[in-house]
């Protein structure tokens, strides 16, 4: 049974084409979940200790089904102002649905502006960097090490470069996984074999070691205190912004651009015409 305001509003009509579509969105949004869901666990990549969910790995799919949701926004609005009789209410419609896309519209180019504008991208890339310096003990049993995570929980970050600079000498410095490390903790010697800089660990006076597409989990850098003559190194553990991310969400956010422009263009004319006829403003 329709209430009174939907009887004036556009009656049996206007009442089922809002029902399809919240039935519409119902379904999208289940298949979206269990589409993450799938993803994510047939990729085994999700942990709960330490916590990990790859929102990159699943991100182009929500980015996808989002545009249609917003597309099909867009089809049932313009199905409902057409049953909709006042004129005030469909100029009220056009006036708030304007104001959303321009909202959606900025948010959408602050979004390519901070990823794809090269000094601001710098800028993050600085901002997730982590540094430090660790001292040269010389002794046999104590190591020397820094431990780090190869991405932040999510994944929308990863370590791709660590640099590192020795004082006071040359110095050997091995990177290697968290397992390793545990099992060989007390001699660090036979980490030499296990280390992921295979070619070059010899510090002198610096090093660049890339890191790319290592498996995710807890890693150590560690300064062999027996093998090197500085005092000290300083290091730099450098991260990016996941390529995933970087080239899903800026070309996305032009798409919704694009999709909320139209809308917009064609709502102006829309709004002006109701609006001489409006009542309330």
């Amino acid at each position: 049974m329709l209430s009174g305001k939907e009887e004036l509003a556009g009656g049996f009509r206007l009442a089922n084409i809002r029902k399809t579509k919240r039935y519409l969105y119902l379904v999208e949004l289940l298949i979206l979940i269990v589409a993450v869901i799938v993803v994510i666990y047939g990729m085994g990549m999700v942990t709960l200790a330490p916590f990990y969910l790859p929102l990159n790995s699943f991100l182009y799919f929500v980015l996808l089904m989002t545009l249609i949701i917003v597309v099909e926004g867009f089809v049932f609005k313009a199905l409902e102002m057409r049953l909709i009789s006042s004129s005030s209410t469909k100029y009220y419609i056009t006036k708030v649905s304007i104001r959303r896309g321009i909202v959606a519209i900025a948010i959408s180019v602050v979004v390519v502006a901070l990823l794809w504008t090269p000094f601001i991208s710098d800028a993050l890339q600085d901002a997730l960097t982590t540094s430090g310096s660790i001292s040269n003990t010389h002794s046999t049993t104590a190591n020397a090490q820094v431990s780090f995570f190869d991405r932040d929980a999510l994944g929308l970050s990863m370590v791709n470069e660590i640099s590192v600079r020795s004082i006071g000498g040359s110095a050997r410095v091995y990177v290697v996984s968290e397992q390793t490390y545990d099992r060989l903790e007390s001699n660090v010697s036979q980490m030499i074999p296990y280390r992921i800089n295979i070619d070059d660990y010899v510090v002198s006076p610096q090093l660049n070691i890339p890191l790319d597409n290592l498996p995710h989990g807890k890693y150590y850098l560690v300064l062999d205190t027996v093998r090197s003559e500085a005092t000290s190194i300083n290091f730099e553990i450098k991260s990016t912004i996941s390529p995933t991310f970087l080239d899903y969400v800026p070309l996305f956010a032009i798409f919704f651009v694009v999709a909320y422009g139209a809308w917009i263009a064609y709502l102006i004319p829309l709004n002006r015409k109701y609006s001489s006829k409006a009542i309330y403003k």
